[in-house]
């Protein structure tokens, strides 16, 4: 009985505990909540989070279009690019001068023409 005591202290006990240890330390590097899957989902988060800044930015942008578009405070260049969108008459390439821009060209010319 005492040599299967010693027996037990000496070989099964350290090897238990070592078995258990491995155990533990392949968890922490591959099991489900390891370091490995921390990496994973902090990339992932790194991704999610730039799709949202791209979305905030297209909201606000579209919030600020649908703000020129609002009935009570039509801006004229804004009306018009969209009549040229709609209509087909509006390309790529195309470039639009403000109204103001145009009109203070125009005084400007008028003015040193004389």
């Amino acid at each position: 009985m005492r040599s299967l005591s010693r027996f037990f202290k000496d070989v099964v006990l350290p090897v238990f505990f070592a078995c258990w240890i491995g155990y533990l330390a392949y968890g922490a590097v591959a099991g489900a909540a390891s370091y490995r899957t921390l990496n994973e989902l902090r990339q992932e988060e790194a991704t999610k989070r730039a799709e949202l800044d791209a979305l905030k930015a297209r909201h606000e942008a579209l919030a600020r279009r649908a703000k020129l578009l609002n009935p009570h405070s039509l801006d004229p260049d804004m009306v018009d690019e969209e009549i040229r969108t709609v209509l087909g008459y509006a390309r790529p390439g195309d470039f639009v001068v403000p109204r103001d821009e145009l009109e203070r060209v125009l005084r400007s010319e008028r003015s040193s023409g004389k």
